[in-house]
């Protein structure tokens, strides 16, 4: 299946009891009253007994927000936000340099 342009894939830790484990949610463009990803999380709650971490759900919110505010796709940011986290991730420590 193929998704369009404007519909990602992300891989996030979910909670299933006392586990987190890596489950695909989809990122597009929300209907403006509702939270970015209230459908799949009340599907994965309700199918799979898991949730999408607040963490997770509270960062989408505040991207999707900024998103609003600057005209640019949501779905689009949030790949700039995890590709800017993964590089900043991956810099040496300063102090592990010297």
């Amino acid at each position: 299946m193929s998704l369009p342009d404007f519909i990602k894939k992300f891989t996030v830790p979910c909670n299933f009891g006392d586990q987190s484990i890596p489950f695909s949610i989809y990122i597009g463009e929300p209907k403006p009253d509702v939270h970015p990803v209230y459908h799949q999380d009340s599907w994965l709650a309700k199918e799979r007994g898991g949730s999408i971490p607040i963490k997770i759900k509270n960062s989408l919110e505040k991207l999707y927000d900024l998103a609003q505010k600057n005209g640019v796709l949501f779905s689009d940011l949030c790949v700039y936000a995890i590709t800017v986290s993964t590089h900043n991730n991956a810099k040496p420590n300063d102090s592990d340099s010297k």
